[in-house]
């Protein structure tokens, strides 16, 4: 757990620095609800399928996931969905429960969880994204342990980055 938190507190530390940035991604593509940088050298793509985006730092220990569902976002919805996502991760422990958080034009459910992927200590950030009456968006990131600075900086970047769409 004191890994998780130290990991945690490294990431906000970094929040500030701005390392190099591919552009500017609006997701969804149709009526976007946010804004955000992705890092220079991480691999990203939308599903053509679904439409869902997802980027995964060059090594593999920092991923994001949204994908649009066709709910109205509110406090009560994400405490609702939660037990869903919760299923994706391993002996979660509660640091952040859900609340709301808005800035930037953006506003976001968000809980914040210490657990394992791979049997290795992460923290997983899920977020239910505001948008219209007909669609929000749901955001997954899992950091574990960058094996790099860079990606590390590119992690708290992207998190700083994040923006509303309107």
């Amino acid at each position: 757990m004191n890994k998780t938190l130290c990991l945690f507190t490294t990431l906000l530390v970094f929040a500030v620095l701005s390392p190099v940035m591919a552009g500017e991604k609006s997701f969804p593509a149709k009526n976007p609800v946010l804004k955000f940088q992705v890092p220079g050298d991480w691999k990203a793509g939308t599903n053509a399928q679904n439409g869902s985006f997802a980027m995964e730092s060059p090594e593999g220990r920092v991923a994001v996931h949204f994908a649009t569902i066709p709910n109205e976002a509110s406090l009560k919805e994400f405490e609702k969905i939660l037990p869903d996502l919760l299923k994706k991760v391993k002996d979660a422990t509660i640091v952040d429960k859900a609340k709301e958080f808005s800035e930037a034009g953006l506003t976001r459910y968000t809980a914040t969880y210490a657990a394992k992927i791979d049997d290795k200590p992460a923290i997983c950030i899920f977020a239910l994204f505001k948008g219209d009456k007909e669609q929000s968006v749901i955001g997954t990131i899992f950091v574990g342990q960058p094996e790099t600075q860079e990606s590390i900086e590119a992690c708290s970047a992207f998190m700083a980055s994040m923006k509303g769409a309107k």
